[in-house]
């Protein structure tokens, strides 16, 4: 039970990561989610509330901005045990603090539809500076966010305690997502 209780944890922490571009308003069938590893044992999760707003053109990349904020108490790995986990103080510390976000308005293009995002990801009132690389592509209506970008969750103060052993839960948390922009040009 501990052990699966420790690998829901790992999950969430990369879950509340991966908000850091998403939809401002409802998350219109986006994702986001995390990896995190826990004895060699892949963990995952995901949240559930997630708002964001997001002004960015593939044409423009130079003048994008993005504000993001998860609700971290919204986390899910599929256990409620290991999700109240990742809520208590040593992990989220959702009652003190109940948001994650993150900031960016530097952009830069990479290589044709690759891009990179630098911002400030904010969790449990730790921030530190975050690259996030994505892609996106557009429909008539709006235009689909893709990525995916590395956290360390000691820089967070996240995993506490018995979890503070890098050896056992990894510090590294890979996040990943999935957004949708409506009213976004089409190019």
């Amino acid at each position: 039970m501990k052990s699966t209780i420790r690998n829901l944890s790992c999950a969430v922490f990369v879950i509340l990561s991966a908000v850091s571009l998403s939809a401002y308003g409802a998350n219109s069938g986006g994702s986001i989610g995390f990896v995190a590893s826990q004895s060699g044992v892949s963990l995952q999760g995901s949240f559930s509330d997630f708002v964001s707003s997001v002004n960015f053109d593939p044409a423009h990349p130079e003048v994008g901005s993005v504000k993001v904020g998860v609700d971290v108490r919204s986390v899910g790995t599929g256990t409620p045990s290991a999700d109240e986990l990742l809520r208590s103080e040593d992990f989220f510390d959702a009652k003190t603090h109940p948001q994650a976000t993150f900031d960016a308005s530097e952009f830069h293009a990479l290589d044709k539809g690759h891009y990179v995002a630098k911002g400030t990801f904010t969790l449990k009132g730790h921030s530190a500076s975050v690259p996030v690389t994505f892609t996106t592509t557009s429909d008539s209506k709006g235009r689909w966010f893709d990525g995916s970008f590395a956290i360390t969750r000691m820089t967070y103060r996240v995993g506490l305690g018995e979890w503070s052993d890098t050896s056992t839960l990894d510090d590294a948390v890979q996040i990943k997502f999935h957004i949708y922009q409506e009213g976004m040009p089409a190019h």
